[in-house]
């Protein structure tokens, strides 16, 4: 008899051990940390939108299957950093664009499958010295490792209190399968708030081993640990109705200058993305037209890591 139920015991033992390991060949992680840093340096310049600094939060709500959507949601704390070329000019009628700061929360609500993404993100912040945006900058210009020119600030937008609301919607086909796998992606986005108001269209291209919309990390999603190597050429062409970063508050603002954005603009990305198990980086690289008649074309870096858990 003791034979019996030692032998009951392994069975179930081994039964739920095979089971759970079935169960798990690809563990489901519902939360995500991100670190992200935009920023002109590495290209030697230092002008326009020169910083950004991003750390956020996404939470699986629902996983879905490729007939049922897969819900998320974000949390992302903001601050970015926007300056004149000439970041030591004292004579504020001769920038060609005023110094702006933003510091803010981002939240993001998700709907995805295998063929399309629906992404609604509102974010509220402030601009002006509370943002931040001014003491940072000069805390790195001075740092002993940086020892560079120190910006002025002078004439920066002023004080105000901004709410936006983004409305993205994605469609993408797969033209070839993994190993070596091709998507094509179009995304139509409208901006609405006092900060930006725009009408933008995205084409951008995948290559590379990634998983389905739905589960991959090109869109941050969750859901998966699928290893991905790949690499995505994105171009858009937005429509400006208003730039707070450059014409202050949409509502009325009286900063010492303001400047008129291009109502055309486009952007060129280059980005190179890999997930390891839990591990996401990317690495792009984004070129800007002109902002304005008195600007210059701009070229920054993003650089990214995330951890699922």
């Amino acid at each position: 008899m003791r034979l019996f139920i030692c032998c009951l015991t392994i069975l179930a033992t081994l039964y739920c051990g095979f089971a759970q390991t079935d169960s798990n060949q690809e563990p489901v992680y519902e939360n995500l940390i991100e670190l992200r840093h935009d920023n002109d340096f590495p290209v030697f310049t230092d002008r326009y939108y020169t910083t950004g600094n991003f750390i956020g939060w996404r939470k699986l709500l629902e996983k879905g299957t490729d007939s049922t959507d897969q819900k998320q949601y974000r949390l992302y704390l903001i601050q970015e950093l926007f300056t004149p070329a000439d970041i030591l000019e004292t004579e504020i009628r001769t920038f060609d664009r005023p110094f702006a700061g933003f510091l803010g929360f981002s939240n993001g609500y998700t709907l995805a499958n295998s063929r399309r993404l629906f992404d609604l993100e509102v974010f509220v912040g402030i601009s002006g010295p509370y943002s931040g945006g001014s003491f940072i900058q000069e805390a790195f210009h001075s740092a002993p490792a940086v020892s560079s020119r120190i910006p002025t600030w002078l004439g920066q937008i002023q004080t105000a209190v901004f709410g936006n609301a983004y409305v993205r919607y994605t469609r993408e086909w797969q033209w070839e399968p993994n190993p070596f796998s091709v998507h094509c992606a179009l995304t139509p986005e409208v901006a609405i708030g006092n900060r930006d108001m725009y009408a933008q269209q995205e084409a951008a291209f995948f290559f590379g081993r990634r998983s389905a919309l739905q589960s991959t990390s090109a869109y941050k999603q969750l859901g998966s640990t699928a290893n991905e190597y790949f690499f995505t050429v994105r171009t858009a062409y937005r429509y400006i109705l208003h730039d707070a970063s450059q014409e202050g508050d949409l509502i009325g603002d009286s900063s010492p200058l303001l400047r008129t954005p291009y109502r055309n603009m486009f952007l060129y990305d280059f980005e190179m993305n890999a997930r390891i198990k839990r591990y996401n980086f990317m690495v792009a690289y984004r070129y800007a037209t002109p902002i304005n008649r008195r600007s210059f074309p701009h070229l920054y870096v993003t650089l990214s890591i995330a951890k699922t858990f």
